[in-house]
């Protein structure tokens, strides 16, 4: 239980239609606690999303609270998170949270694709809580994601891989100074016991990768929960040039979480991207 003297360690995994769901089933298998109030499978993850509806809920409450939405791909407030609604979101946050993993052993899962904008606020829900995070992104080749996104929910391509973009740079950078782990959904679906022994090794954690557990995933994971395939076509565009570059810089984080070139490359797509979003801004205004 989280209220036990055993250390209170949460693995977050951060992504987005990138095969977190696939990851987050991965280490609840494996014996990571999952929340109570889990959210429905459905046509788009028949075996299950493995997040807290109630937090999901709370998070989109939040974003509508400052005229977002979990698909807006502009950078969230950063002055919010010192604000007094950020208290009090703080508050409910932490109290849900408790609720929702008080059965939890002292190892648990926290997936909720919309945790990637609001990482500031979590910390201090993590800390009023008394929990250690983790961090474990799993990344996706940025067609592939778009790709997902349009099947589900029908928007563009173009939009699809700037909500890529967005939570890729804001989760990157709110984790640097954490422990963290990086994982390509490929790799998790051709030899997942590789990519679990690396979880093992970033992250300090000592997840099976043999025996009855490891039997469940050989089930679990099916090469059919990925729908979606990136072609070889030639980037369209600056957007899918900078969405390919980031891509590329998660690739060699999975190598080294906190690989120097990787790290710069990163820095230089938040400027590109920075300074190129009123482009964006002034296009979709012309549309509209």
């Amino acid at each position: 239980m989280l209220g036990s003297n055993q250390e209170k360690r949460v693995i977050v995994i951060l992504g987005a239609r990138s095969g977190t769901s696939a990851l987050s089933g991965t280490l609840s298998l494996l014996g990571a606690g999952l929340p109570q109030n889990l959210m429905q499978a459905n046509w788009a993850n028949p075996k299950g999303y493995f997040e807290p509806q109630d937090i999901a809920e709370l998070h989109d409450e939040i974003l509508a609270s400052t005229g977002s939405s979990w698909s807006d791909w502009r950078e969230f407030p950063r002055d919010w998170f010192h604000s007094e609604a950020a208290a009090h979101y703080t508050a409910r946050l932490t109290e849900m949270f408790l609720n929702d993993y008080q059965t939890a052993s002292g190892l648990c899962i926290l997936k909720e694709p919309r945790i990637c904008r609001l990482l500031p606020l979590w910390a201090e829900v993590f800390q009023a809580a008394g929990v250690v995070p983790l961090f474990c992104f799993i990344d996706r080749a940025p067609r592939e994601v778009a790709a997902s996104l349009t099947a589900r929910d029908g928007s563009s391509m173009e939009q699809g891989l700037l909500y890529y973009i967005r939570n890729h740079i804001e989760s990157e950078r709110d984790t640097r100074s954490a422990r963290r782990a990086f994982v390509q959904y490929d790799a998790l679906l051709d030899n997942w016991r590789d990519v679990v022994g690396g979880i093992n090794r970033a992250l300090r954690t000592s997840f099976p990768l043999a025996g009855a557990e490891a039997a469940e995933v050989d089930q679990f994971l099916e090469r059919n929960l990925k729908n979606q395939s990136a072609d070889k076509m030639e980037p369209d565009g600056w957007i899918e040039v900078l969405a390919n570059s980031i891509h590329k810089a998660f690739s060699m984080l999975t190598i080294d979480p906190y690989d120097p070139v990787g790290l710069a490359a990163m820095d230089h797509a938040r400027a590109v991207f920075d300074m190129r979003s009123q482009e964006i801004r002034t296009v979709q205004d012309t549309d509209a």
